[in-house]
């Protein structure tokens, strides 16, 4: 007997599972809007959902774009992104609220720990970012699928719903293009002029369908030709996702070493790499980092000077320190263990690591790409940045 429920339970769960994958889209997008604030929001859609509903329909974002979106509105942070009592740590039951309402499941140990950290360091809307822009959320519902709608998904003039890796292109660029020319002009353009000509792979001022695939590259140049310093809106070195001005799949494929950010050196090679030339160059250093790239390429032989500003914290509960860093505190496994924990340090290519501090002036003996860094073990914990201003001669 217990057998054949086990087996009843097992086949209506795999129907279930088919029926869902199976699910045909729907073109109404009121529906596909109201469920997205249902299971987000837990309420019903109000006259301001229409503004995602036009868009929607119009083919200028994607139900991707929604869920971000309401799961980052103030209304969201309001009711599900504060700090509760009786919490283990700050955020912690804002980040299950996450999981359940972006990746429409219970959140796993370890999963919650870990995001509660991000949250607690770079704020709740960096993990609404990073969920939706995760692999589990782009396998499990892609840019047309509605979290917790039981298969519910998206698609335009009755068509098949996309699929995840070439989904937004004919919709989106209907609703670019707006006078039907079949190109999407400046003018026509949603975002910026970065991501304008980032797209605009040929030069030509005007964006063609396959200029929007991902697939397509500019020709005649890189495919990650973009500009470093546009991108980096924030100024702290490193290219974030929010940041990003193109698409997600070409951040994706730039970000090689998987740590969700484009340093220099991801986004542009080696090519072209080379010194400051006697220009100085700021470059923030933030207290998580245990190298940034600075895109400064050294000679042997040049004379380099480093000065640094800027305060950072080692640890949540640690002291607050200058670039000099503290002989006090953990040393054990840090990148210089007899220097100053939390100090700056530096490296040329695959040298070793050489003590830097507030300020140093020195001529470097072998050349390689310059790579800055907090002297310290663990780096999930620290906060705040040094500003470094580096000049060769």
């Amino acid at each position: 007997m217990w057998r054949v429920v086990t087996s009843t339970i097992a086949a209506l769960t795999l129907f279930s599972t088919v029926a869902a994958a199976q699910q045909p889209c729907t073109t109404d997008a009121n529906r596909v809007v109201a469920e997205v604030y249902r299971h987000t929001l837990e309420r019903g859609a109000d006259p301001g959902a229409q503004t995602w509903v036009r868009q929607l329909a119009n083919g200028q974002i994607t139900v991707k774009d929604v869920v971000n979106r309401v799961a980052k509105s103030q209304e969201y942070m309001q009711r599900f992104g504060q700090t509760e009592a009786g919490e283990g740590q700050p955020f912690e039951r804002a980040i299950a609220r996450l999981y359940r309402h972006v990746l429409a499941r219970q959140p796993d140990q370890g999963g919650l720990n870990n995001w509660t950290r991000v949250a607690q360091q770079r704020g709740l809307a960096v993990v609404v970012d990073e969920f939706v822009d995760s692999a589990e959320y782009n396998k499990n519902f892609g840019e047309w699928g509605v979290p917790g709608s039981g298969g519910l998904r998206y698609c335009a003039n009755g068509a098949p719903a996309p699929q995840p890796q070439s989904s937004q292109v004919a919709p989106r660029f209907r609703g670019l293009d707006d006078n039907g020319d079949g190109v999407i002009s400046r003018a026509e353009w949603n975002g910026n002029n970065v991501s304008f000509n980032n797209q605009d792979w040929n030069g030509d001022g005007v964006i063609s369908g396959q200029e929007l695939r991902t697939e397509g590259r500019r020709a005649g140049r890189r495919a990650n030709d973009y500009d470093f310093d546009a991108l980096d809106v924030n100024n702290n070195n490193r290219i974030e996702r929010r940041e990003w001005q193109a698409r997600l799949e070409e951040f994706n494929r730039l970000n090689t070493n998987g740590d969700n950010f484009l340093t220099r050196e991801e986004l542009d090679g080696d090519a072209g790499v080379v010194g400051t030339a006697g220009r100085a160059r700021t470059i923030a250093v933030g207290g998580d980092r245990q190298w940034v790239d600075t895109g400064i390429f050294v000679n042997a032989g040049d004379t380099v000077t480093i000065n640094a500003t800027g305060r950072i914290r080692v640890a949540r509960d640690g002291g607050v320190m200058t670039a000099a860093g503290t002989q006090s505190g953990r040393t054990d496994g840090a990148t210089l263990p007899n220097a100053p924990v939390g100090g700056l340090v530096a490296r040329f290519g695959d040298t070793a690591a050489i003590f830097i501090g507030e300020s140093r002036t020195f001529r470097t003996a072998r050349g390689g790409r310059l790579y800055l860094g907090v002297n310290d073990n663990f780096f999930d914990d620290n906060t705040g940045q040094f500003n470094v201003t580096v000049d060769v001669n």
